[in-house]
C-alpha cells in the first residue's frame, strides 16, 4: 500500500498543510477549530515544524484573554486536557471547558447542545460535534482517571450516530423539537463521525476505563461509516456532498477523512476496505492541495436546513476543517508502514504510533 516514494511525499505535503494552517489564528472558538490544533499536535510529533509551540501560544492567549463564554464547548478539549496533563497549561484551562460542558443542557441523551446561545442551533445536535466531544471525554477520563467520563464519551458517540442514522447513511443535523434528523447523509458529517470514533476507540481502549460492551458498538458504527463511503465514492477519488442525491456537488474533504480514517490506528481489523477506494482517496487529497499548502475544494459553512436542496450546491473556500482533515490524512501516510511495491494487502494496515 505504501512505498518509500509515497511516504515522502506525503511528509512534504504534510509540512505545507501544516504550515498554511498557522495561518488561522484562533482565539474564541468554532466548528472545525478543534480538527485543525489535532492536527498540528500530529504534524509536530513528526518532527514537521514547532507546531506544538504554536498550539501552545494559541491556548495561552484563549486562556488568558479570552473570557469563558459558550463557544468553549467548541475547544480542541483533547489537545487541551493532554497538553494539561503534561503540564504545559495550567489544571483551570481543562476544568474551564470541561466545566461548561457539564452545564450545558442535553440535545439528546448524552450529547450536549453546544451553542444555546445562536438561535439556529439553539437545541439540535450537529454530526460535526461526534469528532471533538468523545475524544475531550475521553482525555478527560484519563486525566480524571474517571471511568465515567470515559463511559460518557462513548454515550455520547453512541446517541448520536443514532439518532443521525438516515437512509443514506448520517445525517447533518438532529433537532429533538422536531424529533428527527435532516435525512441529509452529509458525507463531509460521516467524515467527522468516523475520524471521532476512531480517536474515541483508540483513547479508552486496553485502559479499563469503559465498558467493552459500548466499545464494541462505537467500533462496529466506525466500520459501517467506512464501508458505506467505500461503496459510494466516484471515480475520480471524492464523494459527492449528499449520498443518494443526484444534484449534490462533489466536495473535497471527505477524502481526506476517509484516508485519516482509513489509516487510523484504531481501524485495524475494523472492516475490509478496497485498496483501490484508498489509493484513489489519497491521489484526490494531493490533486486539491494547492502549491501554498491551502485544501482546496472543500464546502465551506453549511447551516442545518430541513430543505435538501440547500445542500446541492454549497460554496467551497479554505477553511480549518479542509486543514486540519487534510493534515491529518497527510500524517497517517507519513506514518503508514512501507509495503513492497508488489502487495495485494486489501485490509487497510494501521500506521504506527
Amino acid at each position: 500500500m505504501m512505498n518509500a516514494d509515497t511516504s515522502t511525499r506525503a511528509r512534504e505535503a504534510l509540512r505545507r498543510t501544516a504550515q498554511r494552517t498557522t495561518d488561522w489564528r484562533f482565539h474564541c472558538w468554532y466548528w472545525g477549530d478543534a480538527i485543525a490544533v489535532d492536527g498540528l499536535m500530529e504534524a509536530d510529533t513528526l518532527g514537521l515544524g514547532p507546531y506544538r509551540e504554536h498550539v501552545l501560544e494559541t491556548l495561552w492567549r484563549w486562556h488568558r484573554h479570552c473570557p469563558p463564554n459558550f463557544d468553549d464547548a467548541l475547544a480542541p478539549g483533547g489537545t487541551i486536557i493532554r497538553l494539561v496533563m503534561e503540564g504545559e497549561l495550567p489544571t483551570e484551562a481543562g476544568n474551564r471547558m470541561l466545566s461548561l460542558l457539564e452545564a450545558l443542557p442535553r440535545a439528546h441523551g448524552a450529547v450536549p447542545a453546544l451553542e444555546p446561545h445562536r438561535p439556529l442551533f439553539r437545541h439540535g445536535l450537529c454530526i460535526d460535534a461526534l469528532y471533538h466531544l468523545p475524544a475531550t471525554y475521553a482525555m478527560a477520563a484519563r486525566w480524571k482517571e474517571d471511568s465515567r467520563l470515559a463511559d460518557k464519551a462513548v454515550q455520547i458517540a453512541l446517541d448520536g450516530m443514532h439518532v443521525l442514522r438516515s437512509r443514506a447513511g448520517w445525517s447533518q443535523w438532529f433537532d429533538p423539537v422536531r424529533k428527527r434528523n435532516n435525512d441529509v447523509a452529509w458525507t463531509r458529517g460521516m467524515g467527522w463521525a468516523a475520524l471521532g470514533l476512531l480517536d474515541l476507540v483508540h483513547l479508552v481502549s486496553g485502559v479499563g476505563l469503559t465498558s467493552a460492551q459500548g466499545l464494541d458498538e462505537a467500533k462496529r458504527l466506525a466500520a459501517d461509516v467506512l464501508q458505506r463511503l467505500a461503496g459510494t465514492q466516484q471515480a475520480d477519488g471524492h464523494w459527492p456532498a449528499v449520498l443518494d442525491h443526484a444534484p449534490a456537488d462533489s466536495e473535497t474533504s471527505t477524502a481526506a477523512f476517509y484516508v485519516a480514517a482509513a489509516l487510523h490506528p484504531a481501524a485495524a481489523g475494523l472492516a475490509v476496505l478496497p485498496a483501490s477506494v484508498l489509493e484513489r482517496a489519497i491521489s484526490a487529497c494531493r490533486r486539491a492541495l494547492s502549491d501554498d499548502g491551502t485544501y482546496t475544494g472543500a464546502t465551506a459553512d453549511v447551516l442545518p436546513s430541513w430543505d435538501i436542496r440547500t445542500y446541492e450546491h454549497c460554496p467551497t473556500e479554505p477553511s480549518p476543517w479542509a486543514q486540519g482533515a487534510a493534515v491529518r490524512a497527510f500524517a497517517a501516510l507519513a506514518r503508514a508502514p512501507v509495503l513492497p511495491e508488489n502487495s495485494s494487502e486489501r485490509i487497510i494496515a494501521a500506521s504506527s504510533q
